[in-house]
């Protein structure tokens, strides 16, 4: 995380140092201080793709994708896709791919100054930048995993190091697509998710014993969980997950929610007074009936509008948000009510899922779609769910790991 903003050195004198206005009184009394954290920051965001960085542990590390911005809590870096080598010659080396985090500091015994070892958020951190490496020790992760550092330092400012073509240099396979293969892909990416959700929730309904949930029919026992862990989205969707198998059953562990405290924050108590309006409302007439009858209308208006304002007004007699309803809609009730259409043979059922998720109107913008449009340089989010759900297929599928060989695009699939 960045600890300071860029402070405002300009003065009636001085001298520089590395880009940075030094006074000249504090130049001549002692050495001239180290650059704040944006420094490292910006030194990592301006690396060319491919470069090899060297490790102070030996060997080099290869950055094929340099990651995203993280947030204001955390690692710096989010889904940086890194190679690292042991021997001399990249080309014929075992090399380790991984996606993870990267943290900056000025110096590496920030590390531990900053209790980065002790806690559990960074435990995802593949690599350490700084400039300067003033710490002996290695720097360690709170599950005790070392965590390799590099100093940017020792990188050559202004020289390109790349010599494996891995990917290409000039643009990836995917931001060559004009606007109508672009929405093409994903459509196609959407709906494959969709099947993919589907396919998953009737692999749960298979698997569900009824006598583990006396008295709650196994289509509502395996709606309200998979419902639960979407209220946890964004959040901690296992905590939810396992919130939710404890309302239906009196019993069972939670674990400590990773990174938090285990008082519920203002969002995470909004969210579980929802889940628990809505066992305590719906269970006597059916969870999966009440949203079916929105589904199934028996008056004969079945128009998408009606279909997409009823289910709206459900969730919202809950307390749910509409955003959020919108995310449970397209992610969980559509999906749940194509599998049930796969195990009663319901053709109607099917088409009407179907047919709402294509035409549903949007989702809100979230890190992955937000990522994704930089990846495809794309100057707005598609239009539409689904396009915006393909994009969230891509990613979880491809793209995160810059697998460009395997992606839907790369493969010419479309």
């Amino acid at each position: 995380m960045l600890l300071r903003e860029r402070a405002n050195r300009r003065g009636s004198g001085g001298v520089t140092y590395q880009g940075l206005s030094i006074p000249l009184i504090s130049a001549r009394c002692r050495e001239p201080e180290l650059p704040y954290e944006y420094e490292v920051a910006r030194r990592w965001w301006e690396l060319p793709r491919s470069i090899y960085l060297p490790l102070r542990q030996g060997g080099r590390c290869q950055v094929l994708f340099a990651g995203r911005p993280g947030g204001a809590a955390g690692p710096d870096v989010r889904d940086a896709v890194l190679r690292f080598i042991s021997g001399p010659d990249p080309v014929l080396e075992e090399a380790e791919r991984v996606v993870g985090d990267v943290e900056f500091h000025v110096r590496a015994s920030d590390w531990r100054s900053h209790a980065h070892d002790v806690d559990p958020t960074y435990n995802n951190v593949r690599l350490h930048i700084v400039l300067v490496c003033d710490d002996a020790q290695p720097t360690r992760r709170q599950d005790g995993r070392v965590v390799p550092t590099c100093s940017l330092a020792d990188v050559p400012l202004g020289h390109k190091l790349v010599s494996l073509p891995l990917v290409e240099e000039m643009s990836w396979p995917c931001q060559q697509l004009n606007a109508r293969q672009r929405d093409t892909m994903l459509r196609r990416a959407g709906l494959l998710r969709f099947e993919a959700r589907s396919h998953r929730l009737l692999e749960e309904l298979h698997a569900m014993n009824p006598a583990q949930f006396p008295g709650l029919d196994t289509y509502d026992a395996c709606l309200f969980l998979a419902l639960a862990e979407a209220l946890g989205y964004g959040r901690d969707r296992v905590t939810f997950r396992a919130l939710g198998l404890r309302l239906l059953m009196g019993r069972g562990e939670i674990a400590e929610p990773l990174g938090r405290s285990l008082c519920p924050q203002p969002l995470d108590l909004t969210r579980l007074h929802v889940l628990m309006n809505l066992l305590a409302r719906w269970r006597d007439i059916g969870i999966w009936r009440t949203l079916r009858n929105c589904l199934c209308p028996t008056h004969g208006q079945s128009d998408q509008a009606r279909m997409l304002a009823n289910l709206r007004a459900r969730f919202a007699s809950i307390g749910l948000s509409q955003a959020r309803t919108d995310i449970l809609l397209c992610n969980v009730v559509l999906p749940f009510a194509a599998a049930i259409a796969l195990l009663e043979h319901n053709e109607a059922l099917a088409e009407h899922a179907r047919a709402l998720y294509l035409h549903h109107p949007g989702l809100p913008s979230n890190y992955i779609t937000r990522s994704m449009c930089r990846q495809l340089q794309l100057s707005r989010e598609p239009h539409g769910s689904c396009q915006q759900q393909g994009l969230h297929y891509i990613y979880q599928q491809t793209c995160r790991e810059k697998h460009c060989h395997s992606c839907i695009i790369g493969c010419q699939r479309i």
